[in-house]
C-alpha cells in the first residue's frame, strides 16, 4: 500500500508542456477567428453604408415631389454652388429632417467633407463668380438683430459675427463651423454624382458641340454651372432611355489629397482625411499623355478629336468614376435615381471602377490608371455616357 507521503507527491494541475500546448491551440483558434470577425464587422459597415445611402436617396425623392421634380438645389460646394446651409443636396436634406452629417459611411477614413474645410479656411470668395458665396440676407429678429447663415457671417462679419448686428457671435471661425455646420448635420463623407448636381450640358455651338458659358465670369467646364443644365429633374430621368436604376445620385468616394486644418469636436481631429464631395462628369482619356481630363475650353487643342465634335462626346467620352471608392472589400455602394443602392465591384483589385473600356472603338493606353482593360461598370448598370438626354443606350 502507498503511504500518505507518497500520495501527497502525486502531481496536480497542468504541467508547463500542457500549458504551452493549450496556449498554442488558443492562439491558433484566435488567429482563425479574427478574419471572420473582421469580415463580419466590415459586412455590418457595408450594410450601414447602404442603409445611409438609401435613406438619403429617398429623401432626395421626397424633395423632388415637393419641388417640381427637382432632386436637389445643387452640390455641397461653397465655391461652385453657394452658401452650403442654403444651397445643395445636403442643405435640402437637412431642411427635410434628414441629417447627412449623422449618416456617414463608417468604413471611410474621412469624417468630414472637403466642403467643410472650404468653409473653415477659404478667404478668396470675392473672386468667386459661379455662385453667390453669401447666400440669403437672413431674417430680422424681434430684437432687431439678424439671423444670418454662417457663410454670410464669414464673408460679411469676419467669421465671428458682429454683436451689434448678428444673432450670435463666436470665439473664432472654427467654433462657427463646429456649431453651425457639424452640429446641425451639414456634413457628409459621400459624393454627389455629376448627374445629380449638374444633370446635362449646355452647348454654345451645337455643330462643334462647344460648351456654353452663360454666367458672367464663370468659366466653362463640365462641372461649371455656366455650362450645365442645373440639378437633376425627374422629367429628364423619365424621358431618358437610361433606366432610373442606372442613374447615380450619391456614392462612396475616396479621401481627398488634403487634410482637416483644425479639430471639429468628435467629427474629426486636425490632420484627418477629407472626403471628396463629388464624382463623375464627362471626361476623356488621352493615351499619349496618360491623363484623364474633362473637355473644357483649355482642352480643345489636346483633345483626341482636335476639337469639340460629336465624335469626342459620343465615342471618346464617359463619366469619370475615379473618385468612387470600392472601400467595402472591393465594393463601392452607389444610390440610384430609383431609390435603390447598387454595389459595384473592383474585380481586378486596382482600386478603381473602370468604365472607359465600355466605350465603342475605344482602347486605353499603357499609362492608364487601370490595371487592365476589363469593363467593371456596364452602362446598363450605371449610366456613364455624357448625357441623359443624348443617351444612345447601345
Amino acid at each position: 500500500m502507498c503511504s500518505i507521503d507518497q500520495k501527497r507527491r502525486v502531481p496536480s494541475g497542468f504541467t508547463l508542456v500542457e500549458l504551452l500546448v493549450v496556449m498554442s491551440v488558443v492562439g491558433i483558434l484566435v488567429g482563425l477567428l479574427l478574419p471572420a470577425i473582421n469580415l463580419a464587422r466590415e459586412s455590418a459597415r457595408a450594410t450601414q453604408c447602404q442603409n445611409n445611402l438609401r435613406q438619403m436617396a429617398l429623401g432626395l425623392h421626397g424633395f423632388a415631389v415637393s419641388n417640381g421634380g427637382r432632386f436637389c438645389t445643387g452640390n455641397f460646394d461653397w465655391k461652385e454652388d453657394g452658401a452650403v446651409t442654403e444651397q445643395g443636396w445636403v442643405a435640402d436634406l437637412v431642411r427635410s429632417g434628414i441629417l447627412p452629417g449623422e449618416l456617414l459611411c463608417p468604413s471611410s477614413q474621412a469624417g468630414v467633407s472637403v466642403t467643410v474645410e472650404q468653409v473653415l479656411t477659404a478667404t478668396d470668395w470675392a473672386n468667386w463668380r459661379c455662385a453667390d458665396p453669401r447666400g440669403g440676407k437672413g431674417e430680422r429678429l424681434p430684437t432687431g438683430k439678424w439671423l444670418v447663415n454662417p457663410c454670410r457671417i464669414i464673408t460679411d462679419f469676419g467669421a465671428v459675427g458682429d454683436p451689434a448686428v448678428t444673432h450670435r457671435t463666436y470665439v473664432d471661425r472654427r467654433e462657427l463651423v463646429q456649431v453651425e455646420l457639424i452640429e446641425k448635420g451639414f456634413n457628409t463623407n459621400y459624393g454627389a454624382s455629376w448627374f445629380l448636381a449638374r444633370s446635362d450640358l449646355k452647348f454654345a455651338d451645337r455643330t462643334r458641340m462647344s460648351l456654353a458659358s452663360d454666367i458672367s465670369g464663370c468659366p466653362p467646364g463640365v462641372w461649371s454651372r455656366a455650362s450645365t443644365a442645373g440639378p437633376l429633374r425627374q422629367r429628364l430621368v423619365d424621358n431618358s432611355r437610361a433606366s432610373t436604376s442606372s442613374v447615380p445620385l450619391l456614392g462612396d468616394t475616396y479621401e481627398a489629397n488634403a487634410t482637416l486644418s483644425l479639430p471639429l469636436g468628435d467629427a474629426a481631429a486636425a490632420g484627418s482625411p477629407l472626403a471628396i464631395h463629388r464624382f463623375g462628369g464627362p471626361a476623356t482619356w488621352n493615351a499619349s499623355t496618360g491623363e484623364i481630363f474633362f473637355p473644357d475650353a483649355s482642352s480643345v487643342a489636346s483633345s483626341p478629336s482636335g476639337g469639340f465634335t460629336p465624335v469626342l462626346w459620343y465615342e471618346e467620352t464617359a463619366q469619370n468614376l475615379l473618385a468612387l471608392s470600392p472601400r467595402h472589400r472591393g465594393v463601392c455602394n452607389v444610390a440610384m435615381a430609383d431609390g435603390s443602392v447598387r454595389q459595384f465591384h473592383d474585380r481586378n483589385g486596382d482600386g478603381y471602377l473602370n468604365n472607359f473600356s465600355n466605350l465603342p472603338k475605344y482602347r486605353l493606353g499603357s499609362r492608364s490608371p487601370f490595371s487592365s482593360d476589363e469593363a467593371e461598370v456596364a452602362p446598363t448598370d450605371m449610366t456613364t455616357f455624357f448625357s441623359l438626354s443624348r443617351y444612345r443606350g447601345e
